[in-house]
């Protein structure tokens, strides 16, 4: 049986949606729970009481139940509390809107929170970067399936809740903000990085959890032609990516190849939806060179040994050649690959060579010699033990079962 983890589960939707999922204590820092609405009212006001904003919502929530919460500034919030080992702290999803905020709706706010003109331009720019759910129904269908089981309560509901915050705090007597608030460009690079550290380790979901974050921020156009400019913006991330992934140990030829087809899928693109489609499947890509080629975590002598068998599988390679080349005791060699790598040199030019057969397998009608012969292996029939013992089928059966997916 599959066991899932809520905290992976919500990850994993709210980051398709853009929608940001915070766990809190109770009670909480101020510091902590500024991250509610991406520190918004700490650019309004002087010394606004994060902690007891955060506490009051708790006190909100119903046992095993969750309230759809409702602030002052018409921001939505999910919220209910952990069971079992995570009962001391909440849940919060959020912010989102159910519609989008337009220009009449950012003079509403300056009125009811008796805020300047000072205050609109964090005003306006803050909504633009909220997340909207337009299927209301859907929505909270959705949640209240998921957090039924998860509460383990089967009547579970979504209570609509609005609760004003008094209004205590005090405007800031000067908002000095340029056209992007800096708390909206440190929360942009801060996603960036994270997705940027996730790809590095490999972690495929954490990556796209990220961007999905990430490409929730509004970023200005740089240049006038909205296709010219959507492409621009993809082949610096692509560029940001390609670091990442060096930066894991992946050897550049790997990386360069990856990098290089999508570079030409991007230019080949006709429309702005087909750039972005593009950044997931990037990432993905990325973070599968990292899980299969990172050498990050091993000494320079197997590192080497490593990249010179994937590049060199289909030439003649033993344990005493290898040795030679790189100069060292041929039973060190043996014992250092062994013990970082975990199995023997031997085992790993079989490994190799294999994975390399899987391709033109699958992608050509050569016959076994002749795939042998590509892959490195002294014949066919010494080929075919090999590929058994690791796929448990021989070459013949696995291509036959390719055809008949």
């Amino acid at each position: 049986m599959i066991v899932m983890n809520l905290q992976d589960v919500l990850r994993d939707i709210l980051g398709a949606l853009r929608v940001q999922y915070l766990l809190l204590n109770n009670p909480c820092s101020s510091l902590e729970a500024s991250s509610l609405d991406f520190q918004f009212r700490d650019q309004l006001y002087e010394n606004f009481d994060y902690a007891s904003f955060a506490g009051s919502i708790m006190k909100l929530v119903p046992d095993e139940s969750v309230i759809d919460y409702r602030d002052d500034f018409g921001l939505h919030y999910l919220v209910f509390q952990g069971r079992g080992a995570e009962s001391s702290v909440y849940f919060f999803l959020g912010p989102y809107l159910y519609r989008p905020y337009t220009e009449k709706d950012y003079h509403r706010l300056l009125s009811e929170h008796e805020l300047s003109e000072n205050a609109m331009e964090a005003i306006r720019w803050y909504f633009k970067r909220i997340p909207v759910v337009f299927d209301v129904v859907s929505w909270r269908h959705l949640f209240s399936t998921l957090l039924s089981r998860y509460l383990a309560n089967p009547d579970v509901e979504i209570l609509s809740v609005t609760h004003d915050q008094p209004k205590t705090a005090k405007e800031k007597p000067s908002i000095s903000l340029s056209s992007i608030p800096y708390t909206s460009i440190e929360a942009r690079y801060n996603a960036e990085q994270k997705m940027l550290d996730a790809i590095r380790h490999g972690d495929i979901s954490e990556a796209l959890y990220y961007q999905n974050i990430f490409m929730g921020f509004q970023i200005d156009q740089r240049v006038p032609d909205r296709l010219r400019n959507a492409k621009d913006m993809v082949i610096a991330a692509s560029t940001a990516m390609r670091k990442a992934v060096q930066q894991a140990q992946v050897h550049p030829l790997y990386i360069d190849a990856v990098s290089g087809q999508f570079i030409r899928e991007i230019e080949q693109a006709e429309t702005e939806p087909q750039v972005s489609a593009l950044v997931p499947r990037m990432i993905r890509h990325y973070c599968l060179l990292v899980q299969t080629y990172s050498r990050e975590h091993y000494s320079s002598i197997v590192r080497d040994l490593l990249n010179f068998i994937d590049f060199h599988y289909m030439e003649p390679l033993s344990l005493e050649g290898l040795s030679d080349k790189y100069s060292v005791n041929k039973n060190y060699l043996s014992t250092r690959f062994h013990k970082e790598v975990g199995m023997t040199v031997t085992d790993y030019i079989n490994l190799t060579r294999v994975r390399r057969s899987l391709t033109l397998l699958s992608s050509t009608t050569l016959s076994m010699t002749e795939i042998a012969e590509q892959c490195g292996f002294s014949d066919a029939n010494y080929f075919t033990r090999r590929f058994r013992m690791i796929h448990g089928i021989t070459p013949s059966e696995y291509r036959k079962s390719l055809h008949r997916k």
